[in-house]
């Protein structure tokens, strides 16, 4: 069994969690998170374009 607390009135497992800052894992350009998105888009768009029609 898991406990999420140390001991009583200590810190939770979740708020120290929380506490503790992590550095991105690759510098992201917004524009890239665009394309990603727009490619996503428009192939959903197609998938639905081909099943209505097939």
């Amino acid at each position: 069994m898991i406990y999420f607390t140390e001991a009583i009135g200590g810190p939770s497992y979740i708020s120290a969690m929380t506490q503790q800052t992590y550095p991105a894992p690759f510098d992201s350009d917004i524009r890239i998170d665009y394309a990603l998105i727009a490619f996503g888009v428009g192939a959903a768009v197609f998938a639905f374009i081909y099943l209505v029609l097939v």
